[in-house]
């Protein structure tokens, strides 16, 4: 069956609260044990800061393509009668989305919401297909209403309407046995559809080692003297804390240096009140402590710190406090009253909530007799095992199966799915008037729509950025990567995706297809062309394969909404060669970079052209403190070599002097790369003139144009009394050309100081053509035994090291490239493939 799980409980206000964790850990428990069933979550687009936290929540769980988020025009809250038709269309949209995904069972984590936030849940009878099931936490306000109804009217009659579809559903999940028996009898319902499937407490409460220093810790962090008593949880009436304070005073005065703390965030209204009741009982100033927000890691310091736990509270769906502290090791007592009872399991550890002097005796057992609290403590602990989410998404998945069956018989027979789901929508709003209301904004609803209706997950599509490409190209080696892995990507599609270039322009928020360029690039026609803006859908790919520095920061929200709707975002990263040689780099530059590498940690992965980079990379991250709420994957793959499958350019030089045939008949040594710094054009070209002077003959090429921070070297090379007899400078040659450089050169050097990949050592393999190159990292990764590598940092060791080289040259005994792996661009490409699929969530 197909299961779709409505996640506003944990989208509202309500995610600060039980119903919120609640939520999430159900559907994680649901997913985990659904024993081969497909389950989606549905997420209200209209409450998007919670929408990546709970992406984040189901990494691993479930993959992100079946976490689907729906859209409407707001506000829609019920609180205010002007938003009623807003509210409607967006109750229709919710539906269409669950209708586009053909579910056997909806459940909805918390049916109530709605009041103050934009949460949208609609009649359980708008569905006329699926089995609607809902969450049963309990029932308090309907049977304490002059407490929480009376003095609001308007969310009154919300909460009646939505006790009053409780009726409808056709299952209602309970979180205890007494909400269960306490539905049964206020409300006409059959027994067989509330079942009780229980809650658990979360694993990060367990017993934990305190040291004496720690403790220490902990008492300065909350002016805590030991022994103190601990209590967890709300601050409304039925909470029954004031009667606490009452008992806990009795026992003070018989015990003496004894504190009470109250553990979490209450309001300061109920903080003055309980201090006020803890005067008129004779309590001091220090005697009782209010935490305020706490991390869970604090409270479960707490937990295992105190001497007791206590909870008073005389009515609770469930009672989540008491088993976090039970799984925690503390001796727990509370309340005789509602589903406490069945929490605790044990009789001896309950009290009267309702008298004071009961529950101050049960206290001071506990605080005298040790026997009795370690007893406690041990039931704690094996009755904490009884309950768990794994068990809890079973009994709901068991639930659900039974139910579907037993309620096939009760379903009119079922209607096919419209053809159109999206035009079925817009007649259904049209027919109730409600497209002609003024409080709908068409254009803005028309787009919502176009997001919301998706269907079940389909082939994702790979949104492939070649925004500079699109515009121009620069022949760079980034360029050479782009350039080939989108060539092969469009002839030969990967099966698991559909391959979609596309760029965007300064001044526009979003993407478009590639499309005009993709049909140039391919030799097709192009000229009637128009680049449409991209739609996207849960579970596809966004992968920046350009390096694009300046447009990242500028697009940051963009993206975000593509990732916030279930977008994979990736980002090559070719080096981080300008954090690591800044010297190397104009100071604009390195700006520019810093911006966006912090970018890019900010989204899903990152995919290196080198598991050197990769590394480089991880440490980078972690020395920078740049871990998010949600893990960055850092993948790699290597680049490939053969040039006549990377759109190579073609051409000789057209200038004789500038040709090889030109310089002496001498070896030959091949330098490509740009003119820059790190590429160590400057440290070789020395290492050649200390070989010129000793008499050694060697012929130096290199190609590469002039890039920055060189005018100096550029010149030097221009004048030099060596070009055009041993010495060659190529700022333009085609690919062609440098292929036949390959073939009729004796010797590649690789002096970089820094590389990311280092193609040429590749392209140089692939021709047969030995290697020098300098030791570092990716250099060892790419050529291994292949090569021959110097060290040193000056050009007498370069030179030293040549000169070894072309003896054993002479000997045969050199290094031989032809055995060095190496990829074509067509295992490049599906190597990446590999990678997202790999990272992907």
């Amino acid at each position: 069956m197909r299961i779709v799980i409505d996640m506003q409980g944990a989208q509202t206000e309500s995610r600060y609260r039980g119903i919120g964790r609640y939520s999430l850990s159900l559907a994680q428990g649901i997913v985990r044990n659904s024993a081969g069933h497909e389950v989606y979550l549905l997420l209200n687009g209209m409450l998007p800061d919670s929408i990546d936290s709970i992406r984040t929540a189901f990494i691993g769980l479930l993959p992100q393509s079946h976490i689907r988020v729906w859209y409407a025009q707001g506000p829609v809250s019920a609180r205010d009668p002007a938003n009623r038709v807003r509210r409607e269309v967006a109750e229709r949209v919710r539906q269409a989305c669950i209708d586009d995904l053909h579910p056997d069972v909806v459940h909805i984590c918390s049916s109530v919401e709605g009041y103050i936030d934009d949460a949208v849940i609609g009649s359980p009878q708008l569905d006329q297909q699926a089995l609607v099931c809902a969450t049963l936490y309990d029932l308090i306000p309907l049977v304490s209403p002059g407490q929480y109804l009376d003095n609001n009217p308007g969310y009154k009659a919300h909460y009646l309407d939505k006790v009053e579809a409780y009726k409808h559903y056709g299952l209602l999940l309970s979180i205890s046995e007494f909400a269960r028996q306490e539905a049964l009898s206020l409300l006409p319902l059959a027994s067989e559809r509330v079942v009780n499937v229980s809650t658990a407490a979360d694993d990060v409460f367990r017993p934990v080692e305190m040291g004496s220093a720690q403790r220490r810790a902990l008492a300065v962090r909350f002016d805590l003297r030991e022994p103190f008593v601990l209590y967890s949880g709300g601050a409304d009436e039925r909470k029954n804390l004031p009667r606490l304070i009452e008992a806990f005073a009795k026992v003070k005065l018989e015990l003496g240096d004894v504190q009470l703390v109250f553990a979490g965030k209450m309001p300061q209204f109920h903080i003055d009140l309980y201090r006020a009741t803890a005067r008129s009982h004779g309590l001091g100033e220090t005697d009782l402590v209010f935490t305020g927000y706490i991390t869970d890691e604090e409270l479960v310091a707490l937990y295992n710190a105190c001497q007791l736990y206590v909870f008073p509270s005389w009515h609770e769906g469930f009672g989540l406090p008491p088993l976090e502290a039970m799984k925690c090791g503390a001796a727990v007592i509370g309340a005789n009253t509602s589903s406490v009872p069945e929490v605790i399991g044990l009789e001896e550890a309950t009290f009267d909530p309702l008298d004071a002097l009961d529950l101050a005796a049960k206290m001071r057992q506990a605080l005298e007799d040790e026997a009795f609290r370690e007893r406690l403590a041990a039931h704690g602990l094996q009755r904490a095992e009884a309950f768990s989410w794994d068990l809890t998404g079973k009994a709901a998945v068991q639930a659900f199966e039974h139910a579907l069956v037993h309620s096939q018989a009760d379903k009119p027979a079922p209607v096919p799915p419209a053809n159109d789901a999206l035009q079925a929508l817009i007649d259904d709003l049209a027919v109730r008037g409600l497209l002609q209301a003024d409080a709908v904004d068409i254009p803005r609803l028309a787009k919502a729509i176009d997001y919301s209706l998706q269907g079940p997950a389909g082939k994702p599509q790979l949104f492939v950025d070649i925004s500079e490409l699109s515009k121009h190209d620069g022949k760079s080696g980034i360029q050479r990567v782009v350039r080939s892995i989108l060539l092969e990507w469009l002839s030969n599609p990967p099966a698991a995706y559909d391959i979609r270039p596309v760029y965007t322009l300064a001044g526009e928020p979003f993407y478009r297809h590639a499309s005009r360029f993709t049909a140039k690039f391919l030799g097709q026609a192009f000229e009637h062309i128009e680049d449409e803006a991209i739609s996207y859908r849960a579970g596809d790919v966004y992968l920046c394969l350009d390096l694009l520095m300046d447009v990242l920061p500028h697009k940051r929200s963009y993206l975000d909404t593509l990732r916030s709707h279930g977008v994979n975002i990736f980002f090559v990263v070719y080096d981080l060669l300008i954090l690591q040689l800044p010297h190397c780099f104009v100071e604009s530059l390195q700006a520019h970079y810093r911006t966006w590498i912090h970018a890019v940690a900010q989204y899903d992965g990152a995919l290196c052209i080198s598991h050197a980079v990769a590394d480089e990379l991880r440490d980078w991250l972690a020395e920078n403190n740049m871990a998010g709420e949600r893990p960055f994957r850092i993948g790699a793959f290597h680049l490939g070599a053969d040039i006549d499958q990377s759109m190579p350019s073609t051409g000789v030089p057209q200038d004789p002097a500038k040709r090889l045939e030109a310089l002496a008949a001498n070896p030959n040594f091949l330098m490509v790369g740009t003119l820059e710094p790190r590429k160590g054009h400057a440290q070789a070209l020395e290492a050649f003139e200390r070989l010129w002077a000793a008499g050694v003959q060697a012929n130096l090429v290199i190609v590469g144009k002039h890039g920055w921070l060189v005018d100096e070297l550029a010149a030097k090379l221009n004048n030099h009394p060596e070009a055009g007899k041993r010495l060659l400078w190529l700022e333009g040659a085609s690919d062609e050309y440098l292929e036949y450089l390959y073939n009729n050169c004796d010797c590649l050097v690789a002096a970089s100081y820094g590389e990311g990949f280092g193609l040429p050592l590749i392209e140089a393999a692939q021709y047969q053509l030995p290697i020098i190159a300098r030791d570092i990292p990716v250099f060892r990764e790419v050529a291994g035994e292949h090569a021959w590598f110097f060290k040193g940092g000056d050009a007498q060791a370069v030179a030293d090291s040549i000169g070894e080289w072309l003896k054993l040259h002479a000997e045969g005994r050199h290094p031989q490239s032809s055995r060095m792996p190496w990829l074509t661009w067509k295992a490049s490409a599906q190597q990446l493939i590999g990678e997202i699929d790999k990272y992907k969530f």
